[in-house]
């Protein structure tokens, strides 16, 4: 159960999940009910097969790399590969009913986020393995395709409100993954993992890195801004947890710390109060509309 459990990578992507769905169903005018928590559901269940399945798939590899083969429990012997992999299944199978039960276009966007997270990690194609490939995957089926499943999951909006949302979160998760193959590089190079990072190298990677980081954080000004998706409170809401969730960070922070690692200690907790402050947004919408129902009712 343990090794089940560590498996599934819990920790990782929760937030993550949470900001690109609420983002979607915030573009497309959604509100907090049954469709937003369905959709929530299905796209944290798309995402812990995408974890598990590579863990299962990178085992071998892990193995033989000693800041991995602890972590994942396939390659530390705690769980056999192929409970591993019927586990993944079934975690990618409910996530698929999920997806039905909400429409058409939530189905299609989820199993397409399903087959991709699939021949990400299958060694056969290993897109992870192929470089450019690599990043278009990542940034698909673990945050432009769970926007796109949240935002047909309630009724279509104009071009403009989704579009700048979208380059968003593809673009903080693309710099995102850079991070990671930066941080791995020597790693998957003894592994034979060539990715983008491996193939441009560590000099045109990190620009790259801060390209899609740019493209990120400005369409995320348009989104706030511009387009106004998330309210100004929101974002000051957001600005204050970041600074609470950072500071004991920056307090630990070693001097000879490098840019790459620098910008990961920042990383998640950005990614944290951006969730708590979105989630803040939908309840407190429902809340208002909640007491002014009563309020109306009882007058």
């Amino acid at each position: 159960m343990n090794g089940l459990i560590r498996l599934t990578r819990y920790k990782e992507y929760p937030f993550f999940v949470i900001v690109t769905s609420l983002l979607g169903a915030a573009a497309a005018h959604g509100v907090l009910g049954w469709r937003l928590l369905g959709i929530l559901a299905a796209n944290i269940l798309a995402v812990a097969f995408a974890f598990m399945i590579n863990d299962v798939e990178d085992a071998p590899d892990d193995a033989l790399n000693p800041a991995k083969v602890k972590r994942n429990p396939v390659s530390a012997a705690d769980l056999s590969a192929r409970t591993g992999r019927l586990t993944s299944l079934c975690v990618a199978i409910t996530a698929g009913l999920v997806f039905a039960f909400l429409g058409i276009w939530p189905l299609i966007t989820g199993l397409s986020c399903l087959v991709i997270a699939y021949l990400y990690s299958w060694r056969r194609v290993r897109l992870k393995s192929r470089p450019f490939a690599d990043l278009i995957s990542h940034g698909l089926m673990l945050a432009g395709l769970q926007f796109l499943s949240a935002y047909f999951t309630f009724e279509p909006a104009p071009f403009y409100r989704w579009v700048f949302p979208f380059l968003f979160v593809m673009g903080i998760s693309l710099y995102g993954e850079l991070i990671n193959e930066l941080r791995d590089l020597q790693g998957d190079r003894k592994a034979g993992i060539v990715h983008t990072a491996n193939l441009i190298g560590q000099r045109a990677a990190y620009w790259l890195m801060m390209a899609l980081l740019l493209i990120g954080v400005s369409s995320g000004v348009i989104t706030i801004f511009v387009i106004r998706l998330v309210p100004t409170w929101i974002f000051l809401a957001w600005a204050a947890f970041a600074v609470i969730l950072v500071l004991p960070k920056l307090l630990r922070l070693r001097q000879h710390s490098s840019q790459v690692a620098l910008q990961e200690s920042f990383h998640k907790p950005f990614e944290i109060a951006a969730a708590f402050a979105l989630l803040l947004q939908f309840v407190s919408a429902w809340a208002m509309n909640f007491f002014a129902a009563t309020s109306f009712h009882g007058g």
